[in-house]
């Protein structure tokens, strides 16, 4: 019990030190404060920093709760893999009664991270896309341009034909078309008081913010919320009307987004979500196409993993959520 509680306190410092910080250079925003506060404003009803990761609570209505850590890094991912961190999530679960620990790792399937070595099975549902399309933005204006599929270069021109202009934009500019698209397509959608909390937090450090893509008469043709942080820029959600589309407000849209991003020092466009290449018939099959048009290299994460802690619950759970969905 001694060499565990010194094992325990020697972990704590290191996570404090340089060194660490050196290390964990790819942690998300997904593990920021800013991303917890939102969290927790906004449907989950805990938190914890179990060695810096971030763990979230939410209440499972007469079955007990969830504990998750999103997106986590490469380093995070491998801590989450030992012993002593899996103590301290069972010693949570026990306290707060959860079902499982659900571990969700941006790190990529090809590496040496196995999470069935330390008891976790895949997950039946994903939290975050497991799939995503990368564009490097190192490369120069030309050169990023090159790489798109030709109707990508010939929408952009379009627009730019068009006067298609790009500027700052609000939630109410976003969530307008947020919200008809996803009636259009009979999908289900947020409230508008979700993406304005997420707005109020993360503009705080400039984290977060709203692009509009605007036709000469002023009308708003697409609206994406948009994350810079550290070397990534990431498309988080959009919206486009369907009025106008022959302007090609989109991909004017992505395209001085990308700019923006360079600017900024960002290495990374980070199209956000992606069906799997070899679906067809998958839900997003329509917005990847529209995303590959952009170039890009696929990603495939490790994704979501759940240390099942209470099994009978646990397939309760499973069940209920497809029933749901």
């Amino acid at each position: 019990m001694d060499n565990e509680q010194t094992a325990v306190r020697w972990l704590h410092r290191f996570f404090l030190s340089a060194k660490f910080a050196r290390l964990n250079l790819m942690a998300t925003i997904f593990q920021t404060k800013e991303w917890e506060d939102f969290k927790l404003q906004t449907g989950w009803q805990k938190s914890w920093r179990v060695f810096d990761i971030l763990v979230l609570e939410k209440k499972i209505p007469l079955l007990g709760s969830m504990l998750y850590s999103p997106m986590i890094s490469r380093d995070q991912s491998k801590l989450a893999m030992q012993k002593i961190f899996l103590d301290q999530i069972k010693k949570i679960a026990t306290d707060e009664k959860a079902l499982f620990y659900r571990m969700e790792s941006v790190d990529e399937t090809e590496n040496d991270i196995d999470p069935t070595k330390s008891g976790y099975i895949k997950a039946f549902e994903e939290m975050q896309p497991e799939h995503t399309l990368l564009i490097d933005l190192t490369k120069s204006e030309e050169d990023i341009l090159a790489q798109m599929k030709q109707k990508g270069r010939y929408n952009i021109k379009i627009a730019e034909k068009n006067e298609v202009k790009i500027d700052r934009g609000s939630v109410d500019d976003f969530y307008k078309l947020y919200e008809t698209m996803a009636k259009r397509q009979k999908i289900s959608y947020r409230k508008i008081s979700y993406f304005q909390t997420l707005l109020d937090i993360g503009s705080a450090k400039e984290y977060v913010q709203v692009f509009n893509s605007k036709a000469a008469d002023g009308s708003v043709l697409a609206s994406a919320i948009i994350v810079f942080y550290k070397d990534t820029c990431t498309y988080l959600f959009g919206g486009s009307s369907d009025e106008q589309r022959e302007k090609m407000g989109p991909y004017k849209l992505h395209w001085e987004i990308m700019l923006e991003a360079k600017r900024r020092g960002c290495k990374y466009y980070d199209m956000f979500g992606i069906a799997p290449s070899d679906d067809e018939k998958h839900p997003w099959a329509g917005v990847t196409r529209f995303k590959k048009q952009f170039g890009g290299n696929e990603l495939t994460m490790l994704g979501s993993w759940d240390l099942v802690l209470a099994p009978m619950k646990y397939k309760l759970f499973k069940l209920a959520e497809k029933i749901r969905r």
